[in-house]
C-alpha cells in the first residue's frame, strides 16, 4: 500500500471517528431537548389547570356576590315596604293626635270647671271631716270608757265568783270541820277526857292534811338523819309537824319527820321510825294517813 493509500485511510478513519462523535453529541442533544419540551409542556398543562380552577372560583364568587347583592336588595325592598307602612301608620297617629288634642282642650275648660267646683267642695268636705273627727274622738272616748267600765265590770264579776266559790268551800270545810270537831269531842268524852281542856295544836294528828314528797336525806354530824320536803309554809307546814314517811311502791310505813326549819316551797325535818334507813328521795310523806 501507498503512503498515498495510508493517508486517505487514516482521513477516513478520524472522518469516522468525528461522524460518530457528532452523531452521539446530536443524539444527546435531541434527547434534552424533548425532556426540556416535555417539562414544558407539563408546566403548560399545570398553569391551565390553574386558570380554568381559578376560572371556577371566580365564577363562585360572582355568583355568591350576585346572590348577596339580591338578598341586601330583596331586604332594602321589605325595609322600604316597612317603612311605607311606618309612614302610613304616623299618618293615622297624627290623626288620631289631633283629634286626642281637641278633646283634651274641651276636657281641660270641663275640668277648670268641676276644679272650681271641687275646690268649694274640698272646702264643705274639710270642714265635714273635722266635725267627723271631733265626733270620732269623743265616740273613741266613749268606746273606750265602755270598754273600761266592762273591763272593770268583768273582774269583779270573776272576783265576786272566785269570793263565793271560796266562801263556799270555806263554809263547806267549816261544816266538815265542826263535823270531824263534834266526833273528835265525842271521842275525847268517850275516853273520859274533858274537851274543854283538850287544846289542839295542829301539829300532829291534828294537823291539816298535806302531801309531799322526799326531795333529799343526809345525816348530819349530829347523827340524826334529816330529810327535805317539797312542801312548805305556802302549804301550811308549822315548825314542829310530823309528817308519816310512806314508800311509794310498797306503801310500807318507814318512819316519821318532825319539822325543824320551814321555807316557804320546802322544809327540813328529823327522820325517826323503824325504818329510817331505807328514807329516800321519792318517798311520800303525809301528815294524816
Amino acid at each position: 500500500m501507498s503512503a498515498l493509500s495510508k493517508t486517505f485511510v487514516a482521513i477516513l478513519v478520524v472522518l469516522s471517528l468525528l461522524l460518530s462523535s457528532a452523531v452521539i453529541v446530536w443524539v444527546n442533544q435531541t434527547e434534552a431537548y424533548k425532556n426540556k419540551v416535555e417539562l414544558a409542556n407539563q408546566s403548560v398543562k399545570r398553569e391551565t389547570a390553574a386558570r380554568l380552577e381559578a376560572s371556577n372560583e371566580a365564577q363562585v364568587a360572582k355568583q355568591e356576590h350576585q346572590d348577596a347583592i339580591k338578598d341586601f336588595n330583596g331586604k332594602i325592598e321589605t325595609i322600604q315596604t316597612e317603612l311605607k307602612n311606618r309612614d302610613q301608620e304616623i299618618s293615622k297617629r297624627e290623626v288620631q293626635i289631633a283629634d286626642l288634642s281637641a278633646q283634651a282642650k274641651m276636657q281641660l275648660i270641663a275640668f277648670t270647671s268641676a276644679s272650681e267646683a271641687l275646690k268649694a267642695s274640698e272646702a264643705q268636705k274639710k270642714l265635714q271631716q273635722e266635725q267627723l273627727g271631733e265626733l270620732r274622738l269623743a265616740m273613741d272616748k266613749a268606746v273606750k270608757e265602755r270598754s273600761d267600765l266592762n273591763i272593770a265590770l268583768s273582774d269583779t264579776t270573776n272576783k265576786l265568783d272566785v269570793i263565793t266559790r271560796e266562801w263556799r268551800f270555806m263554809k263547806e270545810q267549816l261544816t266538815e270541820t265542826q263535823s270531824n270537831a263534834d266526833r273528835l269531842m265525842g271521842q275525847v268524852k268517850d275516853l273520859g277526857g274533858d274537851p274543854a281542856k283538850t287544846q289542839a295544836t295542829g301539829l300532829k294528828q291534828g294537823a291539816p292534811a298535806i302531801n309531799g314528797v322526799v326531795r333529799a336525806v343526809r345525816k348530819l354530824d349530829d347523827n340524826r338523819q334529816w330529810a327535805t320536803i317539797s312542801v312548805g309554809s305556802a302549804d301550811a307546814v308549822q315548825q314542829g309537824m310530823e309528817f308519816k314517811v310512806i314508800d311509794r311502791q310498797s306503801g310500807s310505813f318507814l318512819g316519821v319527820i318532825t319539822i325543824q326549819n320551814v321555807q316557804p316551797n320546802e322544809s327540813v325535818g328529823v327522820l325517826t321510825g323503824p325504818k329510817v334507813a331505807d328514807v329516800q328521795a321519792g318517798a311520800e310523806v303525809r301528815t294524816q294517813l
